[in-house]
C-alpha cells in the first residue's frame, strides 16, 4: 500500500484515537496537541519534513513544533513504554527482536552526537549521527520498540560540549551493543513477548553482548565474520590459574570458525526453498555444528562458550552467504533457522520508508532532547502507516503472498537495494517449504 495524501484523508478520522495512548504520557494538552500536529506533518506529503516546511503545510506557527521538540520537558522514554505495550497486539506472534543502527548524514559539528564515523546508509565513514534501535518483527513487518542516540567517546569526554547539547549528566560513553542491551532490558521490563534476538556482525562478535542476552534468558541468532572468532569443535580441558580459568596446555590450536566448519568431513546440508516477493522460488543450503569459544574465560567465566555455528551456503556459490552464531533453547530445526536468517532484513522497511517518506532523518535541531523527541514521534508516524496496512491486510481476504505481489512495485521503490546485505528485496524471506 503506497502512502499518499488520499490515504491520509481516508484514515485521518482514526488518527486521534490511534495517537491517544501514546500522547497521554506527555501530560499537558498543548503537548498532546503539538505531538498530533507533528506526527500529522510527518504523514502528510512533502519533500522536506523539518519543522519549517511542515509548519507551513500545516498552517501553524513553526514555534509551536519547535517548542514541542526542543523545549517541552515530556519524557520520550514514557512514550516508548506506551509503544512497547501496544505493538505486540498488532504483530503477535513475534518471530524476533532485531538490533541495528542507522546513520543520519549531517553538516557541521554542533548537532548532538555528530562525528566522522561509519554510516550504514552510506556504507562508509561520513559526518553523521548514529542511533541504535531495537525492533520487533512478525516475520513480515518490523516496528521499533526502543532507540537511543550513540555518543562517540570524544563527545562524552568533552562535558562542556555535552552540556551545550543538553546531554544529561548521567549519560556516559556506551558502545552500541551496550546501548542495545539497555534497550532490550527496558523491553523485557515492559513485558514485551520474548523472541530470538537478531543482529549483524557488530553484535555477533561482541562477547559481552552475547553474555548479556544469555543472562536475560534470551535466544539469539547473530551474524558473524567467521574469520574474527576462534574456537574448537569439541570441548577442551581447562585449568584454574590464580583468579581465572584457562585452557590447559598443550591443547589443539583454536581455529577460526570458517576453518572449523571447513574441517568437517561431511557437513550435513539441509536444502531449503522459499517464495520470494516476485513469486519465484529461492534456494539455499543450511548446516550447523557445535562450537566452543574461549573468549568467555577472559570475561570471567569458568566454562567455554557453547554455541551453534550456522552456515548459509547456496549450492554452487564459491563462498557462504553468511555465518551465524546461535544460542537456542532447543536443537536447530531447518524451517526455524531459515526463518531467523531472513527476518532481520525486515527492519530495512522501516529505515527506508522512515527516511524517504516520513522524515526520520530530516530533523535539523541540535539538542539531545529534540533528537529523541523527534525519533519517537517519527516511529509513531511509521506505526500509524503500519497499523493501517495490517488492518487492510486482515480484511482483504487475500493471502500475504498475494498481497506482497500486489505491493511489489511499492516495496521495490521503498526498500530497493538492501545496503546491509547487498541482496535485492527479491531475496527477502516470505515462506519456507
Amino acid at each position: 500500500m503506497k502512502w499518499t495524501e488520499a490515504n491520509w484523508r481516508n484514515h485521518a478520522r482514526g488518527f486521534p484515537g490511534f495517537l491517544a495512548p501514546f500522547a497521554q504520557p506527555m501530560g499537558r494538552s498543548e503537548r498532546r496537541e503539538g505531538a498530533a500536529l507533528y506526527v500529522e506533518g510527518l504523514l502528510l506529503p512533502g519533500e522536506r519534513k523539518s519543522i519549517e516546511p511542515m509548519a507551513e503545510r500545516l498552517g501553524i506557527d513553526s514555534q509551536k513544533l519547535q517548542q514541542l521538540l526542543a523545549d517541552s520537558p515530556w519524557d520520550d522514554r514514557e512514550v516508548w513504554q506506551a509503544i512497547r505495550q501496544v505493538i505486540p497486539t498488532h504483530l503477535e506472534p513475534l518471530w524476533g527482536w532485531i538490533v541495528d543502527e542507522t546513520g543520519w548524514l549531517k553538516q557541521g559539528e554542533h548537532s548532538v552526537g555528530v562525528a566522522h564515523q561509519y554510516c550504514g546508509a552510506e556504507g562508509k565513514s561520513a559526518n553523521c549521527q548514529v542511533n541504535v534501535e531495537i525492533a520487533v518483527t512478525d516475520g513480515q513487518v518490523a516496528v521499533p520498540i526502543g532507540a537511543r542516540l550513540y555518543l562517540p567517546e570524544k563527545w562524552t569526554q568533552n562535558r562542556e560540549r555535552c552540556r551545550a547539547a543538553g546531554v544529561p549528566a548521567e549519560v556516559t560513553f556506551a558502545t552500541k551493543p551496550e546501548i542495545a542491551l539497555e534497550l532490550i532490558r527496558h523491553a523485557i521490563g515492559d513485558q514485551v513477548p520474548r523472541a530470538p534476538v537478531l543482529g549483524d556482525n557488530a553484535y555477533g562478535i561482541n562477547g559481552p553482548f552475547r553474555d548479556g542476552l544469555r543472562e536475560l534468558g534470551l535466544e539469539f541468532f547473530l551474524q558473524v565474520d567467521a574469520q574474527q572468532l576462534t574456537g574448537w569443535a569439541q570441548p577442551v580441558a581447562l585449568e584454574r590459574k590464580r583468579t581465572r580459568w584457562q585452557v590447559r596446555q598443550p591443547q589443539s590450536k583454536a581455529l577460526s570458525l570458517a576453518q572449523l566448519f571447513a574441517e568437517q568431513k561431511k557437513p550435513q546440508w539441509h536444502p531449503c526453498s522459499w517464495k520470494a516477493a516476485d513469486g519465484q522460488t529461492r534456494r539455499t543450503r543450511l548446516a550447523w555444528m557445535k562450537v566452543y569459544l574461549a573468549g568467555s574465560l577472559d570475561r570471567g567465566a569458568s566454562t567455554l562458550e557453547e554455541l551453534w555455528l550456522v552456515v548459509d551456503w547456496p549450492a554452487g556459490d564459491a563462498q557462504p552467504y553468511h555465518y551465524y552464531l546461535a544460542h537456542l533453547h532447543g536443537p536447530p530445526k531447518k524451517a526455524r533457522i531459515l526463518r531467523l536468517s531472513r527476518s532481520r532484513w525486515n527492519i530495512e522497511q522501516y529505515f527506508q520508508r522512515g527516511k524517504t517518506d516520513l522524515g526520520l532523518d530530516h530533523y535539523e535541531g541540535r539538542s539531545w532532547r529534540g533528537f529523541h523527541h523527534h525519533l519517537v514521534l517519527a516511529v509513531l508516524a511509521y506505526l500509524f502507516v503500519t497499523v493501517v496496512y495490517l488492518r487492510a491486510k486482515k480484511t482483504s481476504g487475500v493471502t500475504w503472498e498475494q498481497t506482497l505481489r500486489r505491493m511489489r512495485p511499492w516495496l521495490l521503490r521503498w526498500i530497493g537495494f538492501c545496503h546491509c546485505c547487498g541482496r535485492k528485496f527479491d531475496d527477502v524471506f516470505v515462506d519456507s517449504t
